[in-house]
């Protein structure tokens, strides 16, 4: 024999109370989840909002130390430009009052170096002089001239002809007239 099962059936279907009810709950388990986060997070979220804070501040430092290191620069690339023309107005001024130096020997880039060949210069230039007075000395004792005219002397005749002596004589006898 058979035995027959019978099986309930049950409608289980939540009701709208029902829903209304877990609805209730969820909201109420959310709220809390959500202050446990705020509450967890809290110090944090200060935190980043003060750091965000100073990265702004640095952030508009930076532009500002940027501007002035940019007007810096300008301003240091033309004190270059004018410390080089003013180099170069220093050696025409040391050409103009040592009419012995020539720009070849004058050089450098900066005033110490202009300076510093100003005197190899000088000493170049009285190491000229000294070898050209001493030269002038020694050929001074060679070729002394004597001052004033020649003496006069009577010509020498010995060894010329009649006709060599007559023309002498003839040209002697012309001066006098003369």
């Amino acid at each position: 024999m058979a035995e027959e099962i019978t099986t309930e059936t049950t409608n289980e279907t939540p009701t709208k109370e029902d829903y209304e009810a877990i609805k209730l709950e969820l909201e109420g388990e959310r709220q809390r989840a959500q202050s446990l986060v705020a509450e967890a997070t809290g110090e944090l979220t200060e935190r980043i909002a003060t750091l965000e804070a100073e990265a702004k501040q640095k952030d508009e430092q930076i532009t500002i130390y940027s501007t002035d290191a940019q007007a810096l620069q300008e301003q240091l690339e033309g004190a270059k430009a004018a410390y080089a023309y003013a180099v170069e107005d220093f050696k025409k001024l040391v050409l103009q009052t040592n009419p012995l130096f020539t720009p070849d020997i004058i050089v450098g880039d900066t005033i110490d170096a202009v300076k510093s060949s100003v005197g190899k210069a000088g000493v170049l230039v009285s190491k000229v002089k000294e070898g050209l007075e001493t030269q002038a000395k020694a050929l001074a004792g060679l070729t002394t001239v004597p001052a004033g005219a020649p003496a006069r002397s009577e010509i020498n005749t010995e060894g010329l002809s009649a006709k060599e002596k007559i023309n002498i004589g003839l040209e002697q006898a012309k001066r006098r007239k003369d």
